[in-house]
């Protein structure tokens, strides 16, 4: 796993990832470096026998704190060829069998380390199998043996799994697509029950970071048919939060490449129906669930632009809501409406600085 060119003391900061740059002005620079260079090499030694020994206890959690340690002291200060094989040798790890859930929550947090920074690693540079983390996903978020006290699952470990999803994501296959569209798109009924995890199955894993050129695998096998099953559906299921966030991250990550134009009518009139503002003097009943603010907020943004009639729909929008804004109207929708034009300009300041 450890490529010992990196044992050269007159290895460039420039060819290393991301170094900590602020090392570099300390008086004791030269110092700083050949201790990370030591540092660096021991932990790949004691990873790499792990392996050799197939013996993960105790080493396996001190020498991934370890790294966890160099990566917050020295920074991503290694070559892109260990970068990888690091993010290999913990995909490596979550394929062993009967792998326990403290080892398993170690890689989780390892890999969201290492993959936070996109732009270090492209993906022509590596290729994550998205069936390793479906296996888990079942595991972890599904697993009904706790509950009977059969297994110990940390408190946290969900929230290190979705992170180090969201993470890794970038990385799956031009295939992905299809393949996860094989998988779950038969249990894509919206009066079965098992709806719910099948929506938040493709919420968690369909890629959406495809290059433009790779749409035609991505995206446009299944936005048209995502947005017509949420247009047919008028009692705000749970799964319909899924569809929202899905449409939102598309729309986030694809900014300029998506013709929403026709689906926008649509898309602002859920949206405004969503809302369950008060009409005349009957108030509507609250809905199941609300949209999450945050999301609606980011998806009107990230549809804006290329002669889109998004800002026309917007300015409607607005003008159909704006007399709730009166402190004489009073109701459990006020907080939703206020929170509904900060989070619509914080998006747009984010999408300024994107």
């Amino acid at each position: 796993m450890y490529n010992s060119e990196q044992t050269d003391d007159k290895v460039s900061d420039n060819d290393l990832q991301k170094p900590n740059i602020y090392n570099q002005y300390l008086p004791y620079y030269e110092s700083i470096k050949r201790q990370r260079l030591e540092s660096f090499k021991e932990i790949c030694e004691n990873l790499s026998r792990l392996i050799q020994s197939q013996e993960l206890q105790p080493g396996f959690p001190l020498w991934s704190s370890r790294l966890q340690n160099f990566i917050s002291l020295y920074g991503f200060s290694f070559t892109k060829t260990n970068h990888i094989k690091l993010i290999n040798f913990y995909l490596s790890i979550l394929s062993i069998k009967n792998l326990n859930y403290a080892s398993a929550n170690i890689c989780f947090d390892t890999l969201t380390q290492l993959t936070r920074r996109t732009r270090m690693i492209t993906r022509n540079d590596l290729i994550i199998d998205w069936r390793i983390f479906y296996v888990w996903s079942k595991l972890v978020l599904f697993n009904h043996d706790e509950s009977y006290s059969l297994v110990s699952i940390s408190k946290h470990i969900v929230n290190s799994f979705v992170f180090c999803v969201r993470n890794c994501r970038p990385y799956f296959s031009v295939t992905a697509t299809q393949e996860i569209l094989d998988e779950f798109r038969p249990y894509l009924c919206p009066f079965d029950t098992v709806c719910r995890d099948v929506i938040g199955y493709l919420d968690m894993f369909l890629p959406v970071h495809l290059p433009p050129e790779l749409h035609h695998q991505g995206c446009k096998l299944w936005l048209s048919e995502f947005l017509d099953i949420w247009e047919t559906v008028y009692n705000n299921p749970t799964w319909e939060q899924n569809l929202i966030s899905l449409f939102s991250f598309v729309a986030w990550c694809n900014i300029g490449y998506i013709d929403w134009e026709p689906w926008l009518a649509r898309i602002f009139t859920k949206i405004l129906k969503n809302f369950s503002l008060p009409v005349g003097n009957v108030e509507l009943k609250k809905s199941t669930e609300h949209y999450s603010i945050p999301v609606v907020a980011t998806w009107i943004v990230a549809m804006m632009g290329n002669h889109s009639s998004c800002i026309k729909y917007l300015r409607d929008l607005l003008s159909a809501i704006k007399n709730f804004y009166h402190p004489s109207n009073t109701g459990d929708f006020q907080t939703e409406l206020v929170s509904f034009l900060s989070m619509l300009a914080q998006a747009f300041v984010d999408r300024v600085y994107l």
